[in-house]
């Protein structure tokens, strides 16, 4: 499935651009279409997650280590489908009640050495 680029400028940040990727165009989603990817992997330096991400209620793995996320949204608890969460190697404060309502989470690995979890 080809990937759609399209880079956003950002006059608050010294005119540098933001790159924004979308799997399937808007006229697509607005047509039903949905992603059938089942895992996903989002890697950098993330801070924060969109809500959009937890729309992706197909998904079985998702994979967010080696980012700076300080807080994961409860609306996790959408992603119904999902048996691997990789959270390693975040800066994590705490972890939502919410993910105790993915009952198929079987794997699910954290590291507190790279968190701000005490």
């Amino acid at each position: 499935m080809p990937r759609k680029d399209k880079y956003e400028g950002n006059s608050s940040n010294n005119g540098s651009g933001r790159r924004v990727q979308s799997l399937i165009s808007q006229e697509e989603q607005a047509a039903g279409k949905k992603s059938c990817w089942n895992e996903l992997e989002i890697t950098g330096t993330i801070r924060n997650l969109s809500p959009n991400l937890f729309q992706m209620t197909h998904l079985t793995a998702l994979h967010l280590k080696n980012n700076s996320l300080c807080r994961l949204l409860p609306e996790i608890c959408q992603l119904v489908n999902l048996r691997n969460l990789d959270l390693s190697y975040n800066k994590l404060r705490s972890l939502p009640a919410e993910l105790g309502e993915l009952i198929h989470l079987r794997h699910a690995p954290f590291t507190k050495e790279n968190s701000c979890i005490n």
